[in-house]
């Protein structure tokens, strides 16, 4: 590394430690805007606004993108988690670059106004007119954003989608949604068909919100979501967000009238959770200390919630404790009883409390609306008539109201257009990943143990520790020893279900 190129490092080290400390009031921002008082919050987007002008003129200043520029130049010299870094620093300062500053600014703050208030009055309301206005304002500007950043190789939706996961474009993801379609559709009818009643119990009685509450305390013991450096709250919509490997915060939604609801948002936002945790330490202080990609870590979040948290293996240790807990509402309830609750395929409109099977067809939805968004087709207008129409098409069901519809998640309304995709991705990914691990270990043992260590060591120590200081394909093939194979996914559902329900594939 010559001089020229040590300057460099320093300006652009020290560059990243200003960014790093911006990125603090965001996070606290996430978690409690939803509990602020309601007069605060016109004063508070100001504010937020200003800080994401400060974070524009650091990210675009001369200083930063010249060093960026001499690093990129010298790369060769750097060592490999620097190197990727920076190559990852050049592309995201080029694009920032292109967005004028006005827009940018004028962005955050539809954003801001968008999510939570209106968003959870729509929701709440079933009412999409509520936030409609601020999703055409959305849906503007990723329009404009895809005309700024598109290249030769890159245009229109796609430039979205290789935001959440880099590489995968319509045409990669047309390919895994029409295996989904012709191998599982079929499937998901003879399920459907063969399955049995699940106890009363699950339908009939009440789960006080505070006794789940218990419960998913006691899954922070089983998932190694440490205390000293994990928070738990509620919010409409189930998330996770963290400030370094130090401070992992999730929130979670409690429905009394449906048991597993917040037990698989929780073991699914501690997933999430878990891969921060068990980043390295030694990376906390780079732009490479997170997840690599929403992809993976979907797969990590879906892997613990169906992969392990569906097993027969995790309940026989942990449903003992849930049937403590619960004594009167599960009383004569047996753990086939809830094997049988837990993993019942049912056509539902909740994307987030489907079972694994149909799970797909709900994350197929989304994205074939939003590549509606990009092609011409769907707008403001028309998105929640056509949302109705695909999932009578798909799954049967006649949408009653825009809070079981088109409002049911925040993604949309907090700008993130090309991340359902993921969801599915990450659930093949977490079917490989089990398969991967299976052969260094009896991990379906290990899913009955007092807690997720064994499992936890292993992802560390393949996926976890590496933060994001490589990229999402590299990490992924080391951690399976093989590129990506949906097929993968499909024989694990197909294996399942046909077991449950004592069918032949």
């Amino acid at each position: 590394m010559n001089a020229k190129t040590r300057r460099a490092k320093k300006v652009y080290e020290d560059t990243n430690r200003r960014l790093r400390a911006l990125m603090l009031p965001f996070f606290l921002n996430g978690w409690e805007e939803e509990h602020m008082p309601p007069a605060a919050k016109p004063y508070r987007n100001k504010q937020l606004v200003e800080l994401s002008s400060m974070e524009y003129e650091i990210h675009t200043g001369k200083s930063y993108k010249n060093s960026i520029e001499t690093l990129y130049a010298d790369r060769d010299s750097l060592d490999p988690v620097l190197r990727h870094e920076v190559e990852e620093a050049k592309l995201v300062s080029d694009k920032l670059a292109k967005i004028p500053k006005d827009e940018y600014l004028a962005y955050q703050n539809v954003l801001l106004e968008c999510y939570p208030e209106n968003f959870v009055r729509a929701k709440t309301t079933g009412d999409f007119s509520i936030v409609k206005p601020y999703f055409k304002k959305v849906l503007e500007y990723n329009r404009k954003y895809v005309v700024w950043e598109q290249t030769e190789s890159l245009k229109g939706y796609d430039v979205l989608l290789d935001e959440y996961e880099r590489g995968m474009t319509a045409d990669k993801y047309d390919e895994f949604f029409n295996l989904i379609k012709s191998e599982l559709v079929p499937f998901i009818k003879k399920v459907l068909a063969a399955q049995k009643p699940v106890h009363p119990a699950f339908t009939a009685c009440t789960f006080p919100a505070e006794k789940q509450k218990a419960f998913c305390e006691y899954l922070r013991g089983v998932m190694l979501f440490d205390k000293d450096k994990t928070m738990m709250g509620e919010s409409e919509h189930p998330y996770t967000n963290n400030n370094g490997n130090c401070d992992v915060r999730i929130t979670n939604h409690y429905y009394e009238n449906a048991l597993a609801s917040a037990i698989f948002s929780a073991i699914h936002e501690m997933g999430h959770g878990l891969y921060e945790l068990q980043v390295a330490g030694d990376l906390q202080d780079t732009m490479s200390g997170g997840g690599v990609s929403m992809a993976m870590h979907e797969s990590q979040s879906r892997f613990f919630e169906n992969n392990v948290g569906r097993s027969r293996e995790f309940w026989q240790r942990h449903f003992p404790v849930l049937k403590n807990i619960f004594a009167e509402e599960l009383e004569g309830v047996e753990l086939d009883d809830f094997l049988l609750y837990i993993n019942r395929a049912e056509a539902g409109f909740i994307r987030t409390e489907a079972d694994e099977l149909t799970y797909p067809l709900h994350v197929l939805i989304r994205y074939e609306i939003e590549k509606g968004m990009f092609d011409g087709t769907i707008d403001e207008e028309n998105v929640e008539r056509v949302w109705n129409e695909k999932y009578k098409e798909y799954l049967g069901l006649d949408v009653p109201d825009a809070g079981k519809g088109v409002v049911q998640d925040m993604h949309w309304y907090g700008g993130s257009i090309g991340y359902f995709p993921t969801y599915a991705l990450g659930s093949a990914y977490a079917a490989q990943i089990l398969a991967a691990m299976n052969r260094d270990f009896d991990v379906y043992s290990a899913m009955g143990e007092e807690n997720v260590g064994k499992i936890a060591a292993w992802l560390k120590e393949h996926i976890h520790k590496y933060g994001s200081s490589k990229a999402p394909s590299e990490i992924f093939e080391n951690a399976v020893g093989a590129p990506f194979d949906p097929h993968y996914y499909i024989d694990y559902l197909k294996s399942k279900y046909s077991r449950l329900c004592g069918i032949t594939i």
